[in-house]
């Protein structure tokens, strides 16, 4: 009896106070008094297989090296497998049993390919890194809390595949939760903002400031302005949402050039000054292009109309098209019509950029660097904080307060 005690004890201590095989098998080559060398010979196993089972280096393995290993060991063999695959998941997280309800309710509301191509995700196939970067990123405690927005298939035309729809659905939450997050105090007032709209297009003058004192005043006066950028696949522009029945709005860095951050940003405010009735029925309107739906056609034609002759009309650039070449002339025309002289070169290669083989050439050329601008106030989906960090590092520099 008192040996069988000793014995009960002595596999206690080997189950509690060894946690992985590595420890178990230094010990017992200790214990012989022999080498390693001559364990593998004892076991009849390979240095390598070995180490993938001691290390956990690899799921593929031979079933019968874990009835030599056991007793070699002196171990039972539940305990070798048990160990073995609590060091093969720590290598391979990917491998660990996940409920098949999580895994139905992600693939069901995200687009788990367009997650990994922008970089929010690393691996479609491990779930377990799939929903801590969601719950990360959202500030979840279970993944079920992820809703799509509630008119999620209507702001489409109904012809978008079941992909784009997540992709979408995915952009458009992301840019509410940080509306509610940001958490606007201040009221919107229509009449205030037509009365401060006059001191928007001098603002792009200044590519490193002006478009982030434009998002301070607009704060200020109820309209919360969000940079986030597209996803592949989706042609968005930008977008207008009631958050906490306040206009919100979201620009995207469409086409890459200056000149559209703010054609964007007047086209959304154009929506927040006559559209914002009917928006409010939907909750959001998104901005995109290859929306055929005539009412929609109609409503972006005349945003487009609003942005296009507040910042340079059509007029306008007919007196310079003649002078496009004269550099002196463009810029000097900017000046004294208070805008960027990109927004020049740009509007004219999209009025005449299949007339003038060098347009978009030139347009590109006179388009400001504003990648300092855009950082100051992006959350990468490649390199994404948790919407409360993200608000609070722009709460700190005062973009927003």
């Amino acid at each position: 009896m008192k040996e069988d005690s000793f014995n009960v004890d002595d596999l206690l201590n080997n189950l509690f106070t060894q946690d992985n095989l590595a420890t178990l098998f230094d010990d017992r080559v200790k214990e012989l008094g022999i080498a390693p060398t001559n364990a593998l010979e004892i076991m009849e196993i390979e240095y390598r297989p070995l180490q993938n089972i001691l290390n956990g280096l690899s799921p593929r393995v031979d079933a019968r090296s874990f009835l030599k290993l056991a007793n070699f060991l002196n171990q039972p063999v539940e305990r070798i497998i048990q160990l073995f695959y609590k060091a093969l998941e720590a290598n391979f997280p990917e491998i660990q049993d996940y409920p098949k309800e999580k895994i139905d309710f992600i693939n069901k509301n995200f687009d788990l390919a367009t997650l990994k191509r922008i970089g929010f995700i690393k691996d479609i196939a491990d779930y377990k890194h799939i929903e801590e970067c969601i719950l990360r990123y959202f500030g979840y405690k279970s993944i079920f809390e992820f809703k799509l927005p509630g008119q999620d298939i209507a702001f489409s035309s109904g012809i978008r595949y079941a992909k784009n729809i997540l992709s979408k659905g995915f952009w458009v939450k992301s840019a509410i939760e940080t509306f509610k997050s940001l958490h606007n105090p201040y009221e919107y007032n229509r009449e205030s903002l037509m009365a401060y709209i006059p001191k928007v297009r001098w603002q792009s003058t200044s590519v490193e400031k002006g478009l982030l004192n434009v998002v301070k005043d607009l704060f200020r006066l109820g309209v919360t302005v969000l940079y986030q950028k597209s996803v592949p696949s989706l042609h968005l522009r930008g977008a207008t949402i009631i958050v906490n029945s306040k206009p919100c709005i979201v620009l995207t860095d469409y086409m890459g050039f200056y000149t559209t951050l703010w054609h964007t940003l007047c086209h959304e405010i154009s929506h927040v000054l006559f559209d914002l009735e009917d928006i409010k029925k939907s909750r959001y309107h998104i901005s995109e292009e290859k929306n055929n739906e005539l009412p929609v056609k109609e409503r972006e034609a005349a945003a487009d109309f609003f942005a296009r002759e507040f910042l340079f009309s059509r007029d306008k650039l007919e007196l310079v098209r003649p002078h496009i070449n004269n550099r002196k002339f463009i810029k000097d025309f900017a000046e004294r019509t208070q805008v960027h002289e990109s927004f020049i070169y740009t509007y004219y290669a999209f009025e005449y950029g299949n007339e003038d083989p060098k347009a978009w050439a030139r347009a590109k050329l006179r388009n400001p660097p504003f990648e300092n601008l855009v950082q100051s106030i992006e959350n990468p989906w490649d390199n994404i904080d948790p919407i409360e960090i993200h608000i609070g590092k722009l709460k700190e520099n005062e973009v927003y307060s």
